[in-house]
């Protein structure tokens, strides 16, 4: 079975590393940087166990994330080791788990997009 992948961008944003879900338009926040792996994992296991308490699947009626986000993961310059998560037994029914590529953005998403219209 192939297992799903959920491209992530991070960005600083006031004092904060913001983690952004591309596929899911789905956003979190940590003080370093360093915590950004464990969050991630955290964040994408809470979300899958709330889907399947309530009997659906995860990351259900959650939309891609505006168009930004996209653009700034694709300029990002700093690409991490992908974050292959594991599920818990209690969540083995929701699939395989995801597997993240997370790149960390130098420039915040509202200036990318400035950019590119100034082009």
């Amino acid at each position: 079975m192939i297992e799903p992948t959920i491209h992530v961008v991070v960005f600083r944003e006031e004092g904060w590393w913001i983690v952004h879900l591309l596929e899911y338009d789905l956003a979190s926040c940590v003080r370093r940087l360093e915590d950004v792996e464990d969050h991630l994992k955290l964040l994408i296991v809470a979300q899958t166990a709330a889907n399947l308490e309530i009997g659906t699947e995860p990351f259900y009626g959650f939309a891609p994330s505006p168009r930004r986000y996209w653009k700034t993961f694709e300029v990002a310059q700093v690409r991490v080791e992908a974050i292959q998560i594991e599920f818990p037994p209690a969540l083995q029914a929701a699939g395989p788990a995801p597997r993240l590529e997370p790149r960390i953005a130098a420039i915040h998403p509202s200036r990318v997009m400035a950019a590119s219209r100034a082009e």
